[in-house]
């Protein structure tokens, strides 16, 4: 067996005896021994609340060893046979993220150290001191810090949109990774990506500035441009509607690549979208929804040769060119 399966049937486990309705204050203070006995132990645990509550609705708190027991407690009484089902999900979701992804935790889970966080196919609107407003994307967090003339936002993952209120000298300053981008009012968009920042000028002039030794250019309304800590590069035909089309849960796609689209479509799924490197190269184009994201792939499987298949409660889904 190895040490991945051995924590994972570890948690199922204190999950079953949590939920029996038996256990003591020595039992649970074992268990709370034992997620900190491991950076292996939490993340396990999280993995498998988020199985749960894919499976039988939400929990009634993030990731507490009480509130994942009751909500499987109501949702079935059998043991062994959660105990299975729930090995088998587990099993499932390491397979398709691999060994490693146990050890960096879930990217279904909000990222509960940012002042603003969102969850998986949720949303966030949040008006700030200054009367400005941001909007964040699914599974998107950020650090603010708004106060009198100095206003900075973090983006930390995910996308925002920014609807900036003027302050007179006081620049509204939001940070990635790759740099910052300077704003006096208007709107903008940013998004992180693996290997850079995104930024839209939708209504407004931006200033952006990479990290390091790149240099610094004025995006004029409608631009858009990708940067990182050493270069920055204009985006063409970047159209604010369709960019920021998320904001109403919608996924606008003109002649894009299916991977682009997957990797836009996975931070509202409850599970993983794995594609193929094949299929991700098809072109796409149309209106989708984001906040239907089973809908969506039904959509793409029938109107491109692709192959849809779907693991146990939809928690892995795959996507691979028809082979006839």
């Amino acid at each position: 067996m190895s040490v991945a399966t051995s924590v994972q049937d570890a948690a199922i486990g204190w999950l079953v005896e949590l939920s029996s309705g038996e256990a003591d204050e020595g039992q649970r203070q074992a268990f709370a021994r034992w997620l900190a006995a491991d950076a292996r132990h939490p993340a396990a645990w999280r993995m498998l609340g988020q199985a749960v509550e894919h499976s039988v609705g939400p929990l009634q708190a993030a990731g507490g060893a009480a509130a994942v027991g009751h909500t499987l407690a109501r949702a079935a009484r059998h043991d062994d046979q959660r105990r299975q089902w729930l090995q088998g999900v587990l099993c499932l979701a390491g397979a398709a993220f691999g060994g490693a992804w146990l050890l960096r935790g879930s990217p279904f889970l909000p990222d509960w150290s940012a002042d603003l966080h969102t969850a998986t196919a949720r949303r966030g609107r949040y008006t700030l001191a200054d009367g400005s407003v941001l909007t964040l994307d699914a599974r998107s967090s950020a650090d603010t810090d708004v106060r009198h003339e100095h206003r900075q936002v973090a983006l930390r993952q995910g996308q925002l949109l920014a609807r900036v209120a003027p302050v007179a000298n006081a620049p509204f300053v939001l940070r990635s990774a790759h740099g910052t981008v300077t704003a006096r009012g208007g709107e903008l968009m940013l998004r992180r990506e693996a290997r850079g920042t995104v930024a839209l000028a939708v209504r407004g002039d931006l200033d952006v500035r990479p990290a390091g030794k790149g240099l610094a250019r004025v995006l004029r309304q409608g631009q858009a441009a990708r940067f990182d800590e050493d270069r920055l590069t204009l985006l063409p035909g970047m159209a604010a509607g369709q960019a920021t089309a998320w904001e109403q849960g919608m996924l606008v796609a003109v002649d894009e690549r299916l991977g682009d689209v997957v990797a836009a479509l996975r931070p509202y799924r409850h599970g993983y979208i794995d594609i193929s490197a094949q299929a991700a190269a098809l072109r796409v184009s149309g209106n989708y929804s984001l906040d239907d994201s089973g809908a969506t792939l039904l959509a793409l499987a029938e109107t491109l040769p692709l192959t849809l298949r779907q693991g146990p409660g939809g928690w892995w889904t795959g996507l691979d060119l028809k082979t006839s």
